[in-house]
Formats: C-alpha cells, sequence, structure tokens
C-alpha cells in the first residue's frame, strides 16, 4: 500500500511538471507581428529578441511591423502588440476566435478572467503605481505629503507624463472608481493637485521615457520615484504603493471625506490581440514561464506579473509584494474609451500644459466654473 502510494505520487508530480513543460503547438507558417507603441517603452527589442527565438527553433521567419500610432498597417498580422486600451480601439467586426486550452490555463492559473472577449486581446501586463525611494521610505501616507518634503541636494520626485495612455491610467488610479468627468468635484481637485506636484516633480523625467526614469533612479537623483510594479519586481527593491489624496470624494454622501484606506488597482498594459491560430501558437510561447521570466526580468519593459503564480520563485519576494500580487486581480480598472478626455484628441498636451501653467485649455468645455 505504502509503495503504491508513492507511485502513485511520483506520476501524479511528473504529469504535473510535464503539463507546466508541455510544448507549444509547432508553428506551420512564418508568422507576422505588429507593434502599436509610443515608445514610452521598448517593447521592439524584446519582440525582435523573443520572435527571432521562438522562429529560429522552429525554422521559421518573422516579420515585425511597427506604429506609433493606431492606423491600419500591419492590422491583419496574425498577432498585434500594444497598450491594452489602445488595442481595445480595434474593430476586427467581430473576428471571435476559441482561445485553445494551453491559453485558458494561463489565465486561469493566474485569476484573469476578463481577456479574449469578442476582440481577441490578451493581457501579458498587469500594473499598479508604486513608489520608491534610493533610501528608506517614510512618512508618505497622502500624495499630498510629499509637497512637505525637500533636500537641497536632490529632487523630491521623479516621475514621468510622456506617455498618454500611462497618464490617462495614472488619473484613473487617484480617482478611485470616481468618474473622469468636468461634472466630478474629485477631478477638479486632482487637476489641480498635479498641477501643484509640479513643483516638486524632476523636470529631466517629467517628459521622459521609461529607460530615463530608470538612469535617473540609479544615479539617485530624486528622493522618490514613480514606477510600475514591475519594476519592484525586477529589481527587488522596496516600496509603497502610491498613496491616494487626503481627502476623496465619495459618490454615496456627495462630499470630500478623509479616505479610509488605500485601495488596490490594477491595470492592463502591454497586450496582445490574436488574429489566427498562428498568432495562438506565439502567444503560447510568451506565456511559458521561461518566456514570462524574460520579459519580467530581461528587460527594462515595466511589465508586471498577472499574479503570484506568475513567477518562478515566489519564496525570494517580500511579504509587501506577495500582498500585492495577491490582491492586484481583483480590481482591474477598465478604462473607458468613450469618455471625453480618453477619445479627446488634445487631451494629453492640455493636461501637460495645464499643470506647467501654460494654459487651461483642458477646462474647456466644462460644466463647472472652476
Amino acid at each position: 500500500m505504502f509503495i503504491r502510494n508513492i507511485i502513485l505520487l511520483y506520476l501524479f508530480s511528473v504529469s504535473i511538471l510535464q503539463a507546466e513543460e508541455a510544448k507549444c503547438p509547432k508553428l506551420i507558417d512564418n508568422i507576422s507581428a505588429h507593434l502599436i507603441s509610443d515608445n514610452y517603452y521598448n517593447y521592439e527589442e524584446f519582440l525582435h529578441y523573443s520572435l527571432g527565438k521562438f522562429t529560429n527553433n522552429n525554422k521559421k521567419t518573422y516579420n515585425l511591423n511597427i506604429s506609433n500610432k493606431l492606423d491600419l498597417v500591419g492590422i491583419s498580422s496574425d498577432i498585434i502588440f500594444g497598450d491594452y486600451n489602445e488595442l481595445k480601439k480595434i474593430d476586427l467586426n467581430n473576428k471571435k476566435l476559441i482561445t485553445p486550452y494551453y491559453i485558458k490555463d494561463f489565465y486561469k492559473k493566474n485569476n484573469i478572467s476578463n481577456y479574449g472577449g469578442s476582440q481577441n486581446i490578451y493581457p501579458l501586463d498587469l500594473d499598479t503605481f508604486i513608489i520608491i525611494s534610493n533610501s528608506k521610505i517614510k512618512n508618505i501616507i497622502n500624495e499630498e505629503d510629499f509637497y512637505n518634503l525637500t533636500d537641497n541636494n536632490k529632487y523630491t520626485l521623479s516621475q514621468s507624463f510622456y506617455s498618454e495612455k500611462e497618464t490617462i491610467k495614472f488619473l484613473n488610479y487617484l480617482l478611485i472608481g470616481n468618474d473622469m468627468s468636468y461634472d466630478n468635484p474629485f477631478f477638479e481637485s486632482i487637476l489641480f493637485n498635479q498641477k501643484k506636484k509640479y513643483s516638486i516633480v524632476n523636470k529631466n523625467t517629467f517628459l521622459g521615457d521609461y529607460e530615463e526614469m530608470i538612469t535617473s533612479y540609479e544615479n539617485k537623483e530624486n528622493l522618490y520615484s514613480v514606477f510600475p510594479d514591475g519594476f519592484a519586481y525586477k529589481e527587488k527593491v522596496n516600496f509603497i504603493t502610491y498613496p491616494n489624496s487626503e481627502m476623496v470624494w465619495s459618490k454615496k454622501i456627495g462630499k470630500f471625506e478623509n479616505k479610509k484606506e488605500d485601495k488596490m488597482q490594477s491595470f492592463f498594459g502591454f497586450s496582445a490581440l490574436i488574429n489566427n491560430k498562428n498568432g495562438f501558437n506565439y502567444l503560447c510561447h510568451l506565456t511559458r514561464k521561461k518566456s514570462r521570466e524574460n520579459i519580467l526580468n530581461l528587460f527594462n519593459l515595466g511589465v508586471s506579473p498577472l499574479s503570484i503564480n506568475d513567477v518562478a520563485d515566489p519564496s525570494i519576494l517580500s511579504e509587501e509584494y506577495k500582498k500585492i500580487l495577491n490582491l492586484k486581480n481583483m480590481n482591474i480598472v477598465t478604462i473607458d474609451n468613450n469618455n471625453i478626455f480618453t477619445k479627446r484628441k488634445k487631451f494629453h498636451k492640455d493636461f501637460i500644459r495645464f499643470i506647467i501653467n501654460q494654459d487651461n485649455a483642458i477646462l474647456t468645455d466644462q460644466k463647472n466654473n472652476y
């Protein structure tokens, strides 16, 4: 009986390992890929590396098209990469594909349910905003606490508003479920807080890309830096989640009140839109553990794990980061692409010009008199 149980346990363990290391379907044809990027993150370098390795192993070739905005070029590619909310704008005439079991298993393991859908979009990145420092983080409870920090030898805060997509996510993060709307006094408050915060932000990184943010952090230019949580995972640094405002708007009572707690919120980032089976074959490759560790650890892409089951060795993580990974997929914020601001072509430029005190164009057409 004892021997039989050992044999059964062994066979069970082997089957688990085989399932984990199961090979993806063989690539039959050459593969075409398309990347939509605003160049904040250098996804191009990673995709050339990954596609080259994948097609070489399959004795095939690949083609990668790149555009810096949503257009029709490359939309017919096997697989399209970009920010999740940008890919949501692509209309494939409801070309719904059946998600293969080996893809379903990956998202089920990470407790992600809102993937695929009528637009065949599969997230590979789930971010929340964090604060890191080269020294011990203390006395940061609310966003307003940054305003009271000074150091003659360092900038107070390093944050980039280079990317419109990341800026919209950040504003939604601060809104804590409130609407991005002229009718919402909390949105007004957040806009003016960001304007006030500009005086303490490192101007060298204010419109810098992700690599510039990392360089600034490594050069110890700042007391604190704002990053996606994937940076903390890659660099194994201490952090706190980005603090919300001290006073937040309560829809229930219709007025501002002291915040009760910081609520964990996350956003899909780097994602893939699948056009056909060939695209699923490459997506399968990207969801294997070795490929996931490559995208999380080998490249500076800010890509964050989907859950604690998306990391190779959870035991090396801090308790704080384990907490994030156990909570981040519980409240994934969906950006409304039909919102007046996300649809507004000049929104990002108007936002930048507003917070650097150049003009108030972002406040035009409002119903409220600010």
